[in-house]
């Protein structure tokens, strides 16, 4: 108990001082000769790397490090943190702009009665939202002074996307149920045809197209404008919806079933989970193919995936510098230490208790930044904004920085940062060990 005693008599002293009385613990009965602390549950050795940790005084030069590594971690964690939910409210905005109206997979029931099937998966599969029918196809689309390529989706109005049914910005779904040919564009497509609601535009499709005396011809139809549709995403430039009827017609080869051109989309709880989801529908025996989203957008999301680590990695690489400049301040700790270190072996103290002595003294200092780092990142994060609309920080077209938040996220972040300083704080805890009491006090 002699370095509790020395502690717990000594709480103000310097640094140097405790040390000096934790090595001759017969002066220091004289002064505390009662035990002062008979309640500490503490082990002797995580008593002391704790008393030391808080300790100001003593090297300047250690100290000025400890505070650069405490410091680092700190920015580190923070930076990390802010970085993280961006990234994630980003990803996540991706996710429902355009995955919101995308079908997350696409199968084909072979000839099953669909309401069976509807009714049969969705009880199966509880991460399943909607199955609608739909038709896919690419199109040219012509107005009076532009010709585009379009992405053309044939949709009931009565079963759509959530996020597609609340996209519509001009205009009302039950239209493109009520007339005969209408279609809803997306915004800048629109703009970049020039047309506006009420206008007619030209669809071609090669798709259900016939042989004529002049070649290959492709099926047309007159469509009249009837709303705009804006997401947010790069699919306003290239969507088009149309009514599932209409499309089918156009698309339909002569002497081909009725039913047989009609696909259905399945909408899923986590878009995500669509490979795997599809996979496991194989494998139970549902359908013989399913296409998911990957197959048109999967190279964006995997591009955001790809961010999301390079930055994690990078910023990552601040907390590394960070923690192992705890290993300066504890090597030059363990040197100017040697003589009171060897004092404290030959009274008896085991290298495993030298050892967590240095390690809590190090691993203190990345608690701390680790910890204070997260929270105000957390605090930042969720200010990021209003922040940079005090500085004027604006970004094009005001709009404002997503941020998604996540525990576990986190919490790796804090634990990374630990792990660390915890790999930093071992070779500083084994040099202590190493000390030879001999050698050390041979010239005392």
């Amino acid at each position: 108990m002699c370095w509790i005693h020395a502690v717990a008599c000594f709480p103000d002293a310097e640094q140097e001082f405790v040390w000096y009385y934790v090595a001759h613990f017969t002066t220091l009965r004289r002064h505390c000769p009662e035990d002062p602390i008979p309640s500490m549950q503490l082990p002797v050795s995580l008593w002391i790397g704790l008393r030391y940790s808080q300790s100001r005084k003593g090297n300047a030069i250690i100290s000025f490090i400890t505070l650069f590594s405490i410091a680092g971690i700190f920015l580190g964690v923070m930076a990390l943190t802010i970085v993280s939910s961006v990234m994630n409210g980003f990803e996540a905005e991706l996710k429902k702009r355009i995955l919101g109206v995308l079908p997350h997979l696409i199968v084909q029931p072979d000839g099953q009665s669909a309401e069976n099937w509807q009714a049969q998966l969705q009880q199966d599969y509880p991460g399943i939202v909607q199955i609608s029918p739909f038709i896919q196809a690419e199109a040219m689309v012509q107005s009076p002074r532009q010709l585009m390529p379009v992405q053309l989706q044939g949709v009931d109005v009565e079963q759509l996307p959530d996020f597609m049914a609340q996209s519509l910005v001009r205009g009302q779904w039950q239209q493109l149920a009520q007339q005969r040919f209408p279609i809803v564009l997306g915004r800048q497509l629109a703009d970049e045809l020039e047309v506006g609601l009420g206008d007619s535009l030209r669809l071609s499709l090669a798709q259900g197209g016939s042989y004529t005396p002049l070649g290959w011809m492709p099926r047309q139809r007159l469509f009249q404008v009837v709303g705009l549709l804006e997401t947010g995403s790069e699919l306003d430039q290239v969507l088009a919806v149309v009514q599932l009827d209409a499309l089918q017609r156009l698309v339909q080869q002569p002497g081909t079933d009725k039913p047989d051109s009609i696909q259905w989309r399945i909408q899923l709880q986590d878009p995500f989970a669509a490979p795997a989801f599809g996979a496991q529908l194989i494998r139970d025996g549902h359908f013989q193919a399913v296409q998911d989203w990957r197959q048109s957008h999967g190279k964006l999301f995997a591009a955001v995936a790809m961010e999301k680590a390079m930055m994690w990695l990078l910023l990552l690489l601040i907390v590394a510098v960070a923690a192992f400049n705890i290993v300066s301040a504890l090597v030059m700790m363990v040197t100017e230490k040697q003589a009171e270190v060897a004092i404290l072996k030959t009274q008896g103290m085991q290298n495993h208790q030298l050892f967590t002595i240095f390690a809590v003294q190090g691993m203190s200092n990345g608690v701390l930044g680790a910890v204070l780092g997260a929270i105000a990142g957390v605090l930042l994060s969720g200010s990021i904004n209003a922040l940079l609309a005090l500085f004027g920080l604006q970004i094009a077209g005001g709009i404002e920085l997503p941020v998604l938040m996540k525990g576990s996220q986190i919490l790796v972040i804090v634990c990374s940062a630990l792990l660390l300083t915890f790999l930093a704080v071992l070779y500083p805890a084994w040099r202590a060990v190493q000390i030879q009491p001999a050698e050390v006090l041979r010239d005392e």
